[in-house]
């Protein structure tokens, strides 16, 4: 069995790369050497087309290796982490969900032809997974499992220094095993999935459909009392906003950073708020809201993030039996809520899983922050380079 020494005793002699993270609402580059970022440039993607987007890129790797001072013949490859579906061995993405546009689009031919560079592509979740595993949380073990659980919930997994791609190159879509076999659709068409009941989206999805149906007044005053007070809110982005419940579509606002109601917007909701003007029917909490009133005792939040956090105890325990994996590596926004998450989530784990595959996995919680997907990505060309697999392209000129 090969034992994963990982390359974090030696990042000093790591050639440079640049890393991609690529999703549908936020585009970050970065110059890294191992996990060490030397510069890093973000910004908003606003969900365009890719003959948009793609010389934005470009144009944001040329200022990443200028803030970082060297020049694109100094990086040894460029790591592209994207949202699936799409197969690493060509680098075409396949109409990803909340990318819209992109159907068959060669990323990594598109990249070669601009930098010629070895290039390499991977699903994000995969491209997380391989940061923690190399620079992270998981570190010294050979069978780790990611799961990260943010607006949706996703994962990969690597054994003995293989990412698990499967047949289609989407193997570990956890946020899609069924925990509820009389549940409620999930957008993916099967029913009762994680996502659908413990992802950010769905714990947001949960408290509006329970505020709607006149049965979360609490949780309502709760909301109003923030924006209020929102000048005292230290994380603007767990503001309710009043833009319209859309159901499925409330998404988990992280980063911070990545997309809240504009500082307008937050204006008008407080002076609505304060004359008692703003209307119910269009309040809409965030899971950040959820998570900040279960925090302060209101019941029916604390009772959402309770089912959010047993469906996630059944998936662990499911992990747990599938792949009896030395390590599950917790990642993403809605593990912030510590405790109050993760308890009742590690309980189910001790009653439903059996003793010895439970006794072997450390669940812990990833170690790499914001900067996972970037890491992950520029480690692609440490984890592929180095072993000389397939999924490289390099441009000609």
């Amino acid at each position: 069995m090969q034992q994963n020494t990982g390359l974090a005793d030696d990042t000093a002699n790591l050639p440079l790369v640049v890393g991609v993270d690529l999703g549908g609402t936020q585009l970050r580059t970065a110059v890294l050497r191992g996990p060490t970022l030397l510069s890093r440039v973000g910004m908003l993607t606003g969900h365009p087309a890719p003959e948009r987007i793609l010389p934005v890129i470009f144009k944001a790797i040329e200022q990443t290796l200028a803030e970082a001072n060297v020049s694109i013949d100094a990086i040894a490859g460029i790591g592209i982490a994207a949202p699936g579906p799409l197969d690493h061995r060509t680098g075409i993405v396949y109409d990803p969900p909340n990318m819209p546009g992109w159907n068959r689009v060669p990323l990594r031919d598109l990249f070669a032809e601009r930098f010629h560079v070895p290039i390499y592509v991977e699903n994000d979740a995969n491209t997380c997974c391989l940061g923690e595993y190399m620079f992270g949380a998981g570190r010294g073990y050979n069978t780790v499992v990611y799961m990260t659980i943010s607006t949706g919930i996703g994962g990969g997994v690597i054994i003995n220094g293989d990412i698990m791609e499967g047949a289609s190159g989407i193997a570990a879509e956890f946020g899609h095993m069924t925990i509820d076999r009389h549940g409620e659709r999930c957008n993916c068409g099967n029913t009762g999935c994680l996502e659908h009941i413990a992802s950010g989206t769905a714990i947001a999805r949960h408290a509006n459909e329970v505020i709607h149906a006149g049965e979360g007044a609490e949780l309502l005053n709760f909301a109003r009392t923030m924006l209020q007070h929102s000048d005292t809110v230290t994380n603007q982005s767990a503001l309710p906003t009043t833009l319209g419940y859309e159901g499925d579509t409330v998404e988990l606002l992280f980063p911070p950073s990545a997309a809240h109601a504009s500082e307008q917007v937050q204006e008008m909701q407080k002076i609505q708020a304060e004359q008692g003007t703003l209307p119910e029917d269009e309040l809409v909490v965030n899971a950040r809201t959820v998570a900040l009133a279960a925090e302060a005792g209101v019941p029916v939040a604390r009772a959402i993030v309770q089912d959010a956090a047993e469906a996630l105890g059944i998936g662990l325990v499911n992990i747990i039996h599938l792949f009896n994996p030395d390590v599950i590596i917790l990642g993403g926004g809605v593990t912030q809520m510590g405790p109050m998450l993760m308890e009742p989530a590690l309980h189910v784990v001790q009653e439903r899983a059996m003793r010895v595959p439970r006794e072997a996995a450390h669940i812990v919680l990833a170690q790499l922050g914001h900067n996972v997907g970037l890491v992950g990505a520029g480690a692609l060309i440490y984890h592929y380079g180095k072993r000389g697999k397939h999924g490289g392209s390099e441009g000609t000129a």
